[in-house]
């Protein structure tokens, strides 16, 4: 889990921040059911509520955060359904000039054309999965080999991040995780951990995110660890420059 960080610290990234919009993130793996639009949503709120405009595209077929936000009393006004090659690109160009801060892009779980555009596009790619030695395997194995193949075509250097998502509350030891990852030229581990909380689930019967669920049981934990998810993705954004 990563050290929560003093006032002072955080103070000088969020400032940092503003001279390095927009910041773009996109959430993708190689096969759905892995957590990607629950995080993508909650992370986008999560920005919302550091003062940030905010803009989650919904690239995924299932159109899963646009589902959610259906369900809201007051949808969000800052999700958009991509399926056009020329669109995501267009909004990836051109996030900063509606005053767009943070884009957020949810990826289908499969390989395609527009995956591989938000995958190119993005500032921070982050690869959700759990800590079943199988499904690592599958990530370092298949999913890096993808990211290694957009490199090669596109010349440049193409990473992920490794998310540990839904982890049991009281896991603790992921030495294994950390050395499989290492593995790969592509892949970095993600300091920050999700744990799997009911919350999740629950908030989504009508929409919500977490930080809008405080009657719900783990909502103080869940939030600090999105809040966590976020404040580590900006030093990461910042510390590239």
């Amino acid at each position: 889990m990563v050290e929560p960080l003093d006032k002072k610290k955080l103070d000088l990234l969020l400032k940092k921040l503003a001279t390095n919009f927009p910041l773009v993130v996109n959430l993708s793996h190689q096969k759905g059911g892995v957590g990607k639009s629950t995080l993508a949503y909650n992370i986008a709120d999560s920005f919302r509520i550091l003062g940030y405009k905010v803009k989650l595209l919904d690239v995924d077929i299932q159109n899963t955060c646009g589902g959610l936000n259906g369900l809201r009393e007051t949808p969000f006004e800052d999700i958009e359904k991509v399926a056009d090659e020329a669109r995501l690109v267009e909004l990836i160009n051109d996030s900063s000039t509606d005053g767009s801060e943070i884009l957020i892009i949810d990826t289908g779980g499969f390989d395609s054309a527009l995956s591989r555009l938000a995958i190119m596009g993005s500032d921070i790619n982050l690869t959700p999965v759990s800590d079943k030695v199988t499904e690592v395997l599958a990530v370092v194995q298949k999913y890096s080999q993808t990211l290694g193949e957009i490199e090669m075509d596109t010349d440049t250097d193409v990473s992920s991040y490794v998310l540990l998502n839904r982890i049991h509350p009281f896991a603790k030891h992921f030495e294994h995780i950390e050395e499989m990852i290492e593995e790969s030229a592509q892949m970095d581990m993600f300091k920050s951990i999700v744990r799997d909380r009911s919350i999740y689930d629950k908030s989504f019967i009508d929409g919500r995110t977490i930080f809008e669920a405080p009657e719900l049981k783990g909502h103080e934990n869940a939030m600090d660890e999105m809040l966590s998810v976020c404040y580590e993705l900006i030093e990461i954004h910042v510390n590239k420059g």
